[in-house]
């Protein structure tokens, strides 16, 4: 939620022609960007756990003909289309944007373009180095005007736990979460949006502080969620991207501790009837019998909080703390 795959549009735009980018007019990049993917300059695709070799460089694909008779052909993955038409191009710069690249399995995808993609082993350059394929059989290298942009959410899988071959060939850019962008224009120079008295971007730091405090800097929330709301926003909207979004994200986080959810959210620190998550009111029969079970506490999801101003004002202004 931190805006890496939007971001890839700016970073491809900027790679292929610096003049397309515009920095204030995001229509006027997707403009830009749609064409060139229909050029074929720009080549999108995604890394999952079933996606392999024969997706991203080559592989045999069965056919069955209009007689009935099965064909198999060896047909070119999507990396290796992109690359023989920039060889063919050299004059222009082409762009293949993975996204969740540490999805997939790295070596099995990559096989020898592990080797193939690292600066000095293009074709044309001073080491260049060319592979025969296994399929094809055909030499293969990647040219020089052929440029690589990788996703990856080190909220799923550190970048210690990357494929060390992968990692030595990228460089790497930290997406950390932007509250700032949480203005009436999308940009750090704009108001910050409150919605109906609800200053978004004290909420959503107030919330990556506890998160940083209590796990880690990895798991912090992304400004991407808050992202559609404006001042003409109404509770309902934020409520919403808490029960969807928030909520579910900390849950994952920590493992359905709800204790330490209560403490991101500040509930420690409010009435009651203000807290997200709060303390359930059990039978004392069944609290003594918890107990014995080494359960201190039951919690629940207290929803009238979701209605209330101060339920979210209460997350950063504890100096409200006591009012309802």
């Amino acid at each position: 939620g931190t805006g890496k795959t939007y971001s890839t549009v700016d970073e491809a735009l900027k790679i292929i022609n610096k003049d397309l980018y515009s920095e204030e007019d995001r229509e006027s990049n997707l403009k830009a960007y749609g064409d060139l993917t229909e050029e074929g300059r720009i080549v999108f695709t995604t890394f999952h756990q079933s996606y392999g070799y024969e997706d991203f460089i080559e592989g045999i694909k069965v056919e069955t003909t209009e007689d009935g008779q099965t064909k198999y052909d060896v047909k070119p993955g999507v990396f290796k289309r992109l690359c023989h038409k920039a060889g063919y191009d050299l004059s222009h710069e082409y762009v293949i944007i993975i996204d969740e690249i540490n999805r997939g399995n790295i070596s099995k995808i990559f096989g020898e373009l592990i080797t193939l993609i690292e600066p000095e082993k293009r074709k044309g350059a001073d080491e260049e180095l060319s592979v025969q394929l296994p399929y094809s059989p055909e030499r293969f290298s990647v040219p020089n005007n052929v440029h690589i942009i990788g996703t990856m959410n080190t909220a799923d899988a550190s970048l210690a736990k990357l494929d060390v071959a992968l990692r030595r060939r990228f460089d790497f850019i930290a997406m950390p979460p932007k509250p700032k962008l949480l203005t009436d224009t999308k940009l750090e120079s704009g108001e910050v949006v409150l919605v109906e008295g609800i200053n978004l971007i004290k909420l959503l730091k107030s919330i990556n502080e506890r998160i940083d405090l209590l796990y880690d800097r990895e798991h912090l929330i992304g400004h991407s969620f808050f992202m559609k709301l404006s001042n003409e926003s109404t509770l309902e909207e934020v409520a919403a991207v808490f029960k969807k979004n928030i909520i579910p994200l900390l849950q994952e986080y920590f493992f359905d501790d709800w204790e330490r959810i209560h403490l991101v959210l500040a509930d420690h620190l409010k009435e009651k009837d203000n807290q997200f998550v709060r303390e359930k009111i059990v039978d004392k029969t069944i609290i003594q019998h918890l107990r014995e079970e080494g359960i201190e506490k039951q919690w629940e999801i207290n929803d009238k909080a979701f209605e209330k101003i101060n339920s979210y004002i209460l997350i950063y202004n504890t100096s409200l703390a006591g009012e309802s």
